[in-house]
């Protein structure tokens, strides 16, 4: 039987970024395309994903998720955690009010550190395709 819209039987999706390269350079900023879409979705969590060990501070740097490039509509900036592990998360925080999207871009922008510290990153998001 086929998933019905607005039901627990609903499917979650997820959609991943680039690896950023945490110490890129202090305040340098690298934008993706988490996804872009012709149908509704509601996004319904976001989260950094480290896939590679952080060392140093590295929570000068950030990531934010909005509907126009640099946009922080969907999360506002959220920090990088200082020594995480492979695998560990930071979860963000979404914006209720921008957490549905009629069709378009879904864009994440993340905010490097001095090159002097290590790690790397994705984002996540889950969401789900909305009734039309």
């Amino acid at each position: 039987m086929p998933a019905t819209y607005n039901t627990p039987q609903t499917k979650i999706q997820r959609a991943r970024s680039v690896w950023f390269n945490l110490d890129n350079g202090n305040g340098t900023t690298i934008d993706d395309v988490l996804l872009s879409t012709s149908v509704p979705i509601t996004i319904l969590a976001a989260r950094i994903i480290y896939v590679d060990a952080t060392t140093g501070t590295v929570a000068a740097g950030s990531a934010a998720i909005g509907s126009t490039l640099g946009g922080v509509d969907i999360v506002a900036a959220t920090n990088y955690e200082n020594t995480k592990a492979v695998g560990t998360t930071t979860a963000m925080s979404v914006v209720a009010a921008g957490s549905r999207l009629a069709s378009g871009s879904v864009f994440v922008r993340h905010t490097g550190v001095a090159s002097t510290q290590a790690g790397q990153s994705v984002i996540e998001i889950e969401y789900t395709v909305d009734p039309p």
